[in-house]
């Protein structure tokens, strides 16, 4: 796993869960800006997947990969997902769906680090 990318999806999913807060807590609904963050990140959790599909497949990787290839999907599924449910929920809570999905992706991103590692079993 690439950690400066790791670091990069991490940073930008807390800046995008900071975003939607505020938006959440003005009271306001969702809007393009969110789905460009989630753009971003979702672009970013692409670029993670083929790497880590690559490394995986070139014997490099945990021990176990299975565990660490379903966090890998499911990080991907979770933005587009977020955003989805944001759109469709036009009160302030649209935005809150976005901060939960951003932070469940940095969890999950350092998560997928101590598989990665062999730490945190």
């Amino acid at each position: 796993m690439t950690n400066v990318l790791a670091i990069m999806i991490v940073v930008v999913a807390l800046l995008a869960a900071a975003h939607a807060l505020v938006t959440t807590l003005r009271d306001r609904a969702m809007g393009v800006p969110h789905l460009v963050v989630l753009g971003v990140l979702e672009a970013l959790l692409i670029a993670q997947t083929v790497i880590g599909f690559v490394k995986v497949g070139g014997d490099e990787g945990p021990d176990d990969p299975a565990t660490f290839i379903g966090y890998l999907l499911g990080a991907l599924l979770v933005p587009a997902a977020g955003a989805g449910w944001g759109l469709l929920e036009r009160s302030r809570y649209g935005p809150g769906v976005i901060v939960v999905a951003c932070l469940a992706v940095a969890v999950m991103i350092v998560r997928m680090n101590q598989i990665w590692d062999g730490t945190g079993a």
